[in-house]
């Protein structure tokens, strides 16, 4: 199986947008303009939100990007100019999606997902065996990204996002399960392969 189709979870956000896979929505935001216009919202977000497949709420899309707007000003204000990519912009706004709907009704989520499973079960000989996605399994998400693309910024922005749904969301257990039922981690230990990366930090 090769690599792309085994990234299921991946395939189904595609899917929210109405794309198959990142090809189709390079197309719809490779060449637009980054950044902010007049009315606060990215660029990004009004090419998205005129997708005909698009499947989110407008109002909850217009909100995901409003705190990646938000995250990208704090950047900004450390690194002088700066705006995201639209394959970072993406990678951000997936991290919304799920985050938001993992800790609103996790069980919900669950839900959707195996039945979307389901229909592409049903499509691809390739992932007849794939199993169902389990709460459990989705505590931890991994992101596949080029060399140079930016992943040690998009790491800040992971961890403010992280603490964003810890703090406001109606099931924060769905990330983090204490006793005490504290909202957020204790640490958060970042493993690096050289030091001079986590000097980068």
């Amino acid at each position: 199986m090769r690599l792309e189709q085994s990234l299921v979870l991946n395939r189904y956000l595609h899917s929210l947008f109405g794309a198959s896979g990142l090809e189709d929505l390079k197309a719809a935001l490779g060449r637009i303009e980054e950044g902010a216009g007049p009315d606060g919202q990215s660029h990004f977000f009004h090419a998205l939100a005129g997708l005909k497949g698009l499947q989110l709420p407008l109002d909850a899309l217009s909100e995901y990007d409003a705190r990646i707007t938000r995250y990208e000003g704090r950047l900004a204000k450390v690194r002088g100019s700066f705006t995201f990519k639209y394959f970072q912009y993406l990678s951000l706004l997936y991290t919304e999606v799920f985050l938001d709907r993992f800790t609103d009704d996790p069980q919900r989520f669950v839900r959707e997902l195996n039945e979307w499973l389901g229909k592409l079960r049903a499509r691809e000989v390739s992932l007849r065996e794939f199993p169902d996605f389990e709460a459990d399994n989705l505590r931890r998400l991994a992101f596949f990204m080029a060399t140079g693309s930016g992943k040690t910024l998009l790491l800040h922005v992971n961890v403010w996002q992280l603490h964003q749904y810890l703090r406001h969301a109606a099931h924060p257990e769905s990330l983090v399960r204490r006793q005490d039922r504290h909202r957020l981690f204790d640490s958060v230990l970042l493993i690096t392969p050289n030091e001079g990366l986590s000097q980068q930090i």
